[in-house]
């Protein structure tokens, strides 16, 4: 059952002023503090094995004592210490961040890679009858591991419009000049009674298995599974033969909700975050679908 897109939009921004699960945007700075100040403690000889022993004995646990779970290794070319984390603000919604220490250089580099606007938590919690973040957990979470693989994906397509599926549903939003994701709403095509383009690119992936918390977190059977999932899709052509759409910047589009979120307090301007997904265009050629 839905929740009033009213009382979603109140408990999201609530909650993502509130809720203790996640790191506060500015709370950011504290973890590249314990960077930086290991970094300049450190007095070992600058070589690789006492670099990345620096990182694995020094750096990691006391990330880890912040609850994250960093990793010291190497991915794809690169070799030091890696980890992402969540950040949440009413103002930005929940963004993802990673952050990494690279060797023998030691550099140090932070930046964002998918952002869930404001818009998109209300709409998830509004479309999955729940009214916390810890209930979306599972859908924001998979979204921000399955977007690590599909960012590549956009880009060797040349993605406008970034799209995510998750267990229960769909992110939708822009792909920016450098890339990143920023998701602007959520859909559940197979719910809302009324014909969407976005089934198709829903169905590519699924059935979806019933991914765990624990999974979720650690993340590596889901970017198996993604991968493993565009490799077989694109043996047949690019994503973006089947979704045209894709190459197109990302637009909202009347909603029958739209009304009531309009209603809700702290919505500046009628549709300006409504972002729900194109409808298929009805038959007069209208590329917009009647307000209903």
């Amino acid at each position: 059952m839905f929740v009033d897109p009213r009382v979603a939009h109140g408990r999201a921004k609530f909650e993502l002023n509130r809720s203790p699960r996640l790191f506060a945007d500015e709370r950011r700075g504290k973890l590249t503090d314990i960077v930086m100040k290991s970094l300049d403690d450190f007095t070992g000889a600058p070589n690789r094995r006492a670099l990345m022993r620096m990182l694995s004995h020094q750096v990691a646990p006391k990330i880890a004592r912040l609850g994250l779970e960093p990793y010291v290794g190497t991915v794809g070319s690169a070799e030091g210490l890696f980890v992402s984390f969540a950040t949440m603000s009413a103002e930005h919604g929940l963004r993802e961040f990673q952050l990494q220490v690279t060797v023998p250089g030691l550099v140090l580099t932070s930046f964002s890679s998918t952002a869930i606007k404001p818009h998109a938590v209300a709409r998830c919690m509004q479309r999955n009858g729940v009214l916390s973040l810890d209930g979306i957990e599972g859908e924001t979470s998979t979204a921000f591991v399955f977007a690590r693989t599909l960012r590549a994906l956009a880009k060797v397509e040349h993605w406008k419009q970034a799209a995510v599926p998750t267990t229960n549903g769909l992110f939708v939003g822009d792909v920016i000049d450098n890339g990143d994701f920023h998701l602007k709403t959520y859909l559940r095509p197979s719910a809302n009674g009324r014909a969407s383009r976005w089934s198709g690119f829903c169905e590519l992936f699924s059935p979806m298995p019933a991914w765990s918390l624990s999974q979720i977190h650690d993340g590596s059977d889901l970017l198996h599974w993604m991968i493993d999932q565009i490799v077989a899709l694109r043996k047949s052509g690019a994503l973006t033969e089947r979704f045209p759409f894709l190459l197109k910047p990302y637009e909202s589009v009347d909603d029958p909700l739209d009304a009531a979120w309009d209603t809700a307090p702290g919505v500046a301007a009628p549709h300006a975050a409504s972002g729900d997904a194109q409808s298929l265009p009805p038959a007069t050629g209208s590329n917009r679908e009647p307000h209903r």
